[in-house]
């Protein structure tokens, strides 16, 4: 801070700025002589008496600076006045004084330039409390707002979400001017404190691109185009509005992305209260911008997938979870999903026999690593191509099959779990009654439909060849029922939830799709939904979980799988090494056991023990080593399409390949190994998994 009143001192050093120092770094030459005038030394003069007590100083230059033209902080006066000149000559009298004097000034000033430092510093110091007291409101209330906005989007009140966007808008603008300000500008130069300030600098820059260029204009299209204008008087899907909605959204998906960059870049911040505060806007706006990248994907092929250049044709896939397998699950039950220029038309789900050819087509040319991988007798069904984890390789086999069976092609393959029949019930608010009277919502689809149908018509004691049939006709039933309610009477508000569900399942393998169109093939994998395990690892390293299980049975219900990742632990040359457990759990009861049928237990002689084929896939590029089996499972390696594989191999040898992973009832199975990243691969390690039904059965 200047003080510019009558005791300023324009050439005094500013904050930070060392003495005899220009502010721009340079040394200050010498200013004690006039103007033109060569720096002179004081001439030896000889010692001079002592002052006797009671004489006068004789007369002389008293207190004037040698030289002239200064003050006396040793900076150039212009309005210092000189004294004139004294007749008499100085003595050593008037130079004893006189050092006593500069002696005494000079403590003064020094004692004034602590006191001053003090006072400033202190000073300096309220003030940025106080303004970080008032940043930390500030990005509270900004916080706020854009939970506002998300609430009102979510609601659909459109108009309140342009006011909550407008409004998020001005405060993210005083927010950031307020951190540009001199008094933050100085604490940015700090040592340690200055880092934190430079970021969230750099954020309150973000949060104002983010509400200028992004989320104002986003809201400002709902408001002009609602989604409810996406849904017709009929049901039918509006791709015009979906398109134009789309659009909006791809024109500010690049500052989102600009933004999410931005702040990934940031370093962790020293203090924990700024980091705490500031951290949550750095999560809302990626979170924010994942929904805008995963809608820019979608938006160049919207149009294509709703049918708006003719009639679209899918096969739906269900998979059963119960019956597990590396895709997801046994497709039990297939369906057929028709759009044309958004008139939506849902087929009959029927059992996958009726829906495929029993035999693997020949022009999908089975390789030699599927077969060494997920052995011939498996290879050879169309339906147990499921064993491979590689979705894209398996809906295309699927959709060849289909095709065979029924001489009809389709645009492509989805693939669903039981899992989301539940989310879809859950999301709609729907139920229904099967054929059976067995009722069914969304608490309780997934258990129903993955456990207690099949210990009610497959128990033991039970007719098993005429239970499983009704098991499966009554989950198509189901799978019907479910998109039913998802797809009749739809409106604004029930698209928005299927989309959610839908994205969900996504997420996690649960939902996956295939489409026979490359281009838009190449969209779906970019996004991250196709289950490729290459496709996935070429975004970012991905390391792959997948468990299958070969005998017929519904054990699937009962198994676990979890797999935890330690943290990365940096190598010499650069690479990266990950310690990884996976545990397999056995849930059975051996009363259970014991209780179930064969169909549910299989026909193995060690009832509801079991023995599945586990397989680890190592990211592109990377591999995996030193894997410990607690239970002494037999081990292979192996490649697909360039990634290493390990996994439990046959050691059987006959015609039903059979591993060695022993998993008796009520047990667990615990895997250790290392997975290393070279130095030129680059992310964090990403986890994809076969998606079970833990969770449902511990509930």
């Amino acid at each position: 801070m200047q003080n510019q009143g009558k005791h300023s001192r324009p050439n005094q050093p500013g904050f930070g700025q060392q003495p005899g120092q220009s502010r721009a770094g340079a040394p200050r030459p010498q200013q004690n002589q006039p103007y033109g005038q060569p720096h002179q030394q004081r001439p030896h003069q000889p010692q001079q008496p002592t002052q006797q007590f009671g004489q006068q100083p004789y007369g002389g230059n008293f207190g004037a600076p040698q030289g002239g033209y200064s003050n006396a902080y040793g900076n150039r006066d212009y309005n210092f006045q000189p004294l004139p000149p004294s007749n008499h000559n100085h003595d050593g009298m008037i130079r004893v004084k006189k050092k006593r004097k500069k002696k005494r000034t000079g403590l003064i000033v020094a004692i004034v330039v602590i006191v001053c430092l003090i006072v400033g510093v202190g000073g300096y110091g309220a003030a940025l409390a106080l303004s970080a007291k008032d940043m930390k409101a500030q990005a509270s209330g900004i916080l706020s707002t854009v939970n506002e906005v998300q609430t009102a989007i979510t609601g659909q009140d459109f108009a309140g979400a342009a006011q909550s966007a407008t409004k998020l808008q001005a405060s993210a603008k005083t927010l950031d001017e307020a951190l540009s300000s001199p008094l933050w500008n100085v604490a940015g130069v700090i040592p340690v404190i200055g880092e934190d300030v430079k970021s969230a600098q750099t954020i309150a820059d973000v949060l104002t691109d983010a509400s200028d260029n992004a989320i104002v204009p986003l809201t400002q299209s709902l408001v002009q185009t609602p989604p409810s204008e996406c849904i017709g008087q009929d049901g039918s899907l509006n791709i015009a509005a979906i398109s134009t909605l789309l659009g909006s959204i791809q024109s500010c998906a690049p500052t989102m992305q600009r933004c999410a960059d931005e702040l990934n870049a940031l370093p962790s911040m020293h203090i924990e209260q700024l980091e705490k505060m500031l951290n949550p806007a750095k999560d809302k706006l990626a979170n924010i911008n994942s929904t805008f990248q995963q809608a820019n994907t979608f938006a160049p092929i919207i149009g294509a997938l709703l049918g708006a250049d003719g009639n679209r044709t899918y096969l739906l896939a269900a998979q059963n979870s119960a019956e597990i397998r590396a895709s997801g699950g046994f497709p039990g039950s297939m369906g057929t999903l028709s759009i044309d220029n958004g008139q939506i038309e849902l087929g009959d789900f029927t059992k996958v026999y009726d829906m495929m050819v029993e035999d693997t087509p020949a022009q999908c040319n089975i390789t030699d690593e599927e077969n060494t991988l997920f052995y011939p007798w498996y290879t050879q069904y169309s339906w147990d191509n499921g064993f491979n984890p590689d979705y894209p390789r398996v809906a295309s086999i699927w959709a060849t099959a289909y095709q065979e069976k029924s001489g009809q092609a389709v645009d492509g393959v989805i693939s669903i779990t039981p899992t989301m029949v539940q989310d879809l019930l859950a999301a709609t608010g729907e139920s229904f009654t099967l054929s059976d009277g067995t009722y069914i919502d969304g608490a309780n689809a997934t258990e129903v439909l993955q456990h207690d149908l099949y210990w009610k018509y497959l128990s033991s004691g039970a007719n098993m060849a005429d239970g499983n049939d009704i098991v499966d006709a009554l989950f198509s039933e189901a799978a019907g029922y479910a998109f039913d309610a998802a797809l009749d009477n739809m409106n604004a508000t029930s698209l928005m939830k299927l989309v959610n569900v839908m994205m969900g399942g996504l997420d996690d393998r649960r939902v996956m799709i295939w489409l026979a169109n490359p281009t838009e093939q190449q969209n779906i994998e970019d996004m991250g939904y196709s289950g490729s395990m290459t496709a996935a690892t070429q975004k970012q390293p991905t390391l792959g979980v997948f468990i299958n299980y070969w005998l017929g049975s519904k054990l699937g219900w009962w198994l676990g799988m979890d797999t935890q990742v330690s943290g990365p632990v940096a190598g010499s040359d650069g690479s990266r090494t990950y310690h990884v457990t996976t545990t397999l759990t056995n849930f059975l009861t051996e009363q259970e056991a014991l209780a179930g049928g064969d169909y549910i237990m299989s026909e193995d002689s060690n009832r509801g023990n079991m023995n599945p084929f586990l397989y680890f896939y190592a990211p592109v590029g990377g591999s995996i080593s030193d894997v410990v089996a607690s239970n002494g499972a037999t081990l292979g390696k192996a490649t697909y399409q360039g990634i290493d594989v390990t996994y439990t191999c046959d050691v059987d040898g006959g015609m039903v390949a059979k591993p060695n992973n022993p998993l008796p009832v009520g047990t667990t199975a615990t895997f250790t190994y290392t997975v290393t990243l070279p130095a030129d691969v680059q992310g964090d390690l990403q986890l994809v998994t076969t998606p079970t039904l833990t969770k449902y059965h511990e509930s």
